[in-house]
C-alpha cells in the first residue's frame, strides 16, 4: 500500500478491526492520515443514493481521496467511500469494508506475506463439526462451523456479517 511518504506499507491480510481500533488511510490528495474506527454497519445517503454497511472513522479526507485504501496494523480494512469535513478542521469519513468487496466480486486479496493476526471465535458451544455460524463472530482461517446442517472450514479470517453465510461466500468458507 502506497503511504504517500515515499514508501509502502505491507499488507498481510484482511482481518476486520474492531470499533476503537486505530486505522490509517492512504489518499492521493492528502496522503497518509490516521484516526480510529467509530462505528460499523453505518449507512450514508449520497446524492446518488444510500450506501449501507460502511465503517465510520474520524481520519480526515478531502475530495480526490475517494477510493483510497484503509489499513489497521498490517490488515487491509477498506476503500474510502466519502464523508464530511476536511483535514484542517477534521470530519467524519466512511469506508467500504474490504472483505465485503472481496466477497461480492469473488476476489482474493494479494498480500505482501508475513504473519497475519487471526480473530478468536466468540461463539460458545461446539456441536459436531465446529461452532454454529453466527453473524458478528470473528473466525480464524481453519475454524470450522456448522450452517444449515452442513460443515464448513474458514479459508480466510474475517468477522461474519449478514449475507456472508458459508454457502454464500466461497471466498471465506469451504464446505467439508
Amino acid at each position: 500500500m502506497n503511504d504517500y511518504r515515499g514508501g509502502t506499507v505491507p499488507v498481510a491480510g484482511s482481518v476486520e478491526a474492531a470499533v476503537g481500533a486505530a486505522v490509517c488511510r492512504s489518499g492521493s490528495t492528502t496522503g497518509w492520515r490516521c484516526g480510529t474506527i467509530q462505528q460499523k454497519n453505518a449507512s450514508v445517503t449520497y446524492p446518488e443514493g444510500t450506501v449501507t454497511g460502511l465503517t465510520r472513522s474520524n481520519a480526515c479526507a478531502e475530495p480526490g481521496d475517494s477510493g483510497s485504501s484503509w489499513i489497521s496494523g498490517n490488515q487491509a480494512q477498506g476503500v474510502t467511500s466519502g464523508g464530511s469535513g476536511n483535514c484542517t478542521s477534521g470530519g467524519t469519513m466512511y469506508f467500504q469494508p474490504v472483505n465485503a468487496i472481496l466477497a461480492a466480486y469473488g476476489l482474493t486479496l494479494v498480500t505482501a506475506g508475513g504473519p497475519a493476526p487471526t480473530p478468536t471465535p466468540t461463539s460458545t458451544g461446539n456441536p459436531p463439526g465446529g461452532t454454529t455460524w453466527q453473524a458478528g463472530t470473528g473466525y480464524a482461517a481453519g475454524a470450522t462451523v456448522t450452517y444449515a446442517g452442513a460443515s464448513y472450514r474458514c479459508v480466510q479470517g474475517h468477522t461474519a456479517q449478514p449475507g456472508w453465510e458459508p454457502p454464500n461466500v466461497p471466498a471465506l468458507w469451504q464446505r467439508v
